[in-house]
């Protein structure tokens, strides 16, 4: 089934919509929320409020992108719970390790992720991750977003794990620096 075929159900207030929406997006959104907290459990229920949340907000949103949506949906709800519940408790996943190293390069008076839900900077970010190569812009993006491991990384896009760690080091030197030209930071 298509996204705009499962967007149509949604529209149309069709309950299989969530099904097919399960089948064809489940096993994206339980990885993500598993990467953000740790846990098999916790991961379901992220799914299920995932699937709620969506049902409750198409319509009125009209979403492009099903897939993006839906991965925006699932990261937040598995944020707002980790904040809930320590890291410690949850088995360490690699939210606090992936804030740190971003907060080296988004380093102010303000907590990284109050910075990281102003639209303009959110904006300059992904201006500036579209005009890098694929595979460091790639990388990036499963680090910060998907919140990966380096190991997981590297094995995905088959590539060492010292080469992940030297991009990574290397796309947020670049980032820091255009951040600060741009006087975002």
């Amino acid at each position: 089934m298509t996204e705009k075929e499962i967007l149509a159900m949604l529209e149309g207030r069709d309950a299989h919509a969530l099904k097919a929406v399960r089948e064809e997006y489940g096993g994206l959104c339980y990885t993500a929320a598993k990467q953000i907290l740790g846990n098999a459990r916790d991961a379901e229920e992220c799914v299920n409020d995932t699937l709620l949340r969506l049902w409750n907000s198409v319509p009125p949103a009209k979403p492009q992108h099903l897939k993006a949506y839906l991965t925006a949906i699932v990261r937040n709800l598995a944020l707002d719970r980790l904040s809930a519940e320590t890291a410690e408790k949850r088995g360490g996943a690699e939210i606090p390790l992936v804030l740190e190293e971003l907060g080296e390069v988004l380093a102010s008076e303000q907590d990284v992720p109050a910075l990281a839900e102003q639209s303009e900077l959110r904006a300059a970010i992904l201006g500036f991750l579209q005009k890098q190569p694929a595979l460091h812009r790639n990388i990036f993006i499963q680090r910060y977003y998907y919140c990966l491991s380096c190991a997981e990384i590297a094995e995905e896009q088959q590539v060492s794990e010292n080469r992940v760690l030297v991009s990574l080091h290397r796309t947020r030197k670049k980032l820091g620096d255009f951040l600060r030209k741009e006087h975002l930071l």
